[in-house]
């Protein structure tokens, strides 16, 4: 998708969208397709319930999905040519951007992918064989070849001439990308450029050769980050010997940094990925599977915190008044942890922290958790101490023994916590592990397990 992809068509409601689909009439589904922002509709495609949307794609009319086909997710793209005559077909997959339809064409099953190649004119297919050379999660994968390129040596007159021609084949306009003869790129001209110059310029002349660029098979998010950082307009894809082989837009760059940031927020909840559907396109049991296997691996290992409280035994016995705050002493490091971590990998995500600044994440975090446990145990010793109830017994330990145990242990919990919380996603991707995943609710089990340690410890120490 590019820049003036969709042109007369008025933001709708979602809701009015919604009520058309749901209507299965063929005539309102066409007037939303005319009335519409494919972007609206595919917000509303959203909310369908499973059943809902494979009848409205049973019956959804060529001309509705030739116009929403570079929104719509590609297994909805696919049941909807599922009804379509080979004519109709062939249609809607000629409305598919480059890059939109190599999405669409990586989803297919192997065996059903001849019989989509087939319904391809000569030119979409070589662009396609072309690009679905490069993994699906690479700048290669994502980008289109769709951008308009002009010669170092064309006069302003030549390039207008050129890309008056190829007006039709393109998605960017607004920036033309030179190149010498090899296509290796040399830097860009703006339309503008182009119109309020001489006729007889050369493009040499007018050329901005500060262009940014990225390697076929870069990660996708290097080079969506790269947009944002930059504040481009698309960004150019080169092989390794510089030379232009396509372009990721900014639309494109926005649709990465939102797949990369769901990705980054399941694993750090424990989730497997959903495959790019939305949450009321999942069905039941693919959520089911992705959060079991988490679910019962952190069950086991928090039986490890009973055996730690087996270990302490003697101390609660003696002591049990300390089990009223042993909840609040986990539950406050489980929490530090993974906002700890969260920012950690937020930073890391957005380019802003890699490995070589460990040291310098865990001197900042033990600062913040240090500043944290401090007034969060003072607070909390204070609490124990005037507002402690007088019936409630403490045994042969005074209370104000008894708050100095709590807000200590407290303080180091959240501490630690902090540490743990800040260190692992950047231990991690030191030795090639995902920090995401690390950073999954084990972080929560592993400071249960080390705040059980501090806090009896801690009492069987000062209370002996």
């Amino acid at each position: 998708m590019g820049e003036g992809d969709v042109t007369g068509q008025l933001p709708l409601d979602v809701e009015t969208i919604l009520e058309a689909l749901q209507s299965l009439s063929t005539d309102r589904i066409l007037a939303i397709a005319k009335e519409a922002h494919p972007g609206d509709v595919a917000a509303a495609f959203e909310r369908l319930e499973d059943l809902e949307r494979r009848e409205i794609l049973d019956l959804l009319p060529a001309e509705a999905l030739s116009a929403w086909v570079d929104y719509l997710p590609s297994i909805d793209i696919e049941k909807g040519l599922a009804t379509l005559t080979r004519t109709e077909q062939r249609e809607v997959l000629a409305a598919l951007s480059d890059d939109e339809l190599v999405d669409l064409l990586q989803e297919i099953e192997e065996e059903d992918l001849p019989q989509y190649l087939e319904l391809l004119g000569d030119h979409k297919r070589e662009i396609s064989a072309h690009l679905m050379r490069y993994p699906e999660e690479t700048a290669g994968g994502r980008m289109t070849t769709a951008m308009a390129t002009v010669r170092e040596d064309r006069t302003v007159r030549e390039a207008l001439n050129e890309l008056a021609a190829i007006q039709d084949q393109t998605e960017l306009l607004s920036r033309i990308y030179v190149v010498d003869e090899d296509r290796r790129i040399l830097g860009k001209v703006r339309l503008r450029d182009l119109a309020f110059n001489s006729r007889s310029t050369l493009i040499r002349d007018l050329m901005d050769s500060d262009q940014s660029s990225v390697p076929a098979m870069a990660d996708q998010e290097e080079a969506a980050q790269m947009i944002a950082r930059y504040d481009l307009v698309a960004l150019p894809v080169v092989d390794e010997d510089g030379r232009l082989l396509g372009v990721i837009t900014h639309d494109d760059a926005l649709d990465i940094l939102e797949e990369e940031s769901t990705e980054d927020m399941e694993r750090i909840s424990g989730i497997g990925g959903q495959g790019g559907l939305a949450y009321l396109q999942t069905p039941a049991v693919a959520h089911f599977r992705r959060r079991f296997g988490w679910i019962l691996t952190l069950a086991f290992l928090a039986l490890a915190s009973g055996f730690i409280l087996h270990a302490f035994e003697g101390v609660l016995k003696a002591y049990y008044i300390l089990a009223l705050y042993l909840p609040m002493v986990v539950a406050a490091g489980g929490n530090t942890g993974a906002q700890s971590a969260t920012m950690v990998i937020r930073a890391m995500s957005l380019g802003e922290l890699d490995t070589r600044e460990f040291w310098r994440v865990i001197w900042k975090e033990g600062r913040v958790g240090i500043m944290l446990g401090g007034l969060l145990g003072l607070c909390v010793a204070l609490q124990i101490n005037f507002l402690l109830p007088a019936s409630f017994d403490t045994g042969t330990v005074s209370v104000l023994r008894i708050g100095f145990v709590v807000g200590l242990s407290l303080m180091a919990q959240v501490v630690t916590s902090t540490l743990i919380g800040a260190g692992l996603p950047l231990l991690a991707k030191k030795v090639n592990l995902d920090p995401a995943v690390v950073a999954s609710p084990a972080i929560t089990t592993l400071v249960d397990m080390s705040g059980s340690v501090i806090y009896f410890g801690l009492a069987g120490w000062l209370f002996t």
